[in-house]
């Protein structure tokens, strides 16, 4: 797995697999997913995530007891 948030456009990616993306579904607005042929989810990336997320909250993950600072790419 794979989180990378780009501050330019202030999108959130996360990459959960390798694969070939057959579609992209928005779930919500501005919240998409990448799934393959089979339907396995690949990617899942939120535009305008940092309102969304809550600024506040924003600069760490925390994934099961670790925190995570959030690589930004400019």
């Amino acid at each position: 797995m794979e989180i990378i948030y780009d501050k330019e456009v202030d999108a959130l990616n996360v990459s959960l697999r390798a694969g070939v993306v057959a579609k992209t579904l928005e779930i919500a607005p501005e919240i998409l997913v990448d799934v393959d042929k089979k339907g396995n989810t690949l990617n899942i990336e939120i535009i305008g995530a940092s309102e969304k997320i809550g600024k506040k909250n924003f600069g760490r993950v925390i994934v099961g007891k670790h925190s995570l600072a959030l690589p930004a790419v400019a």
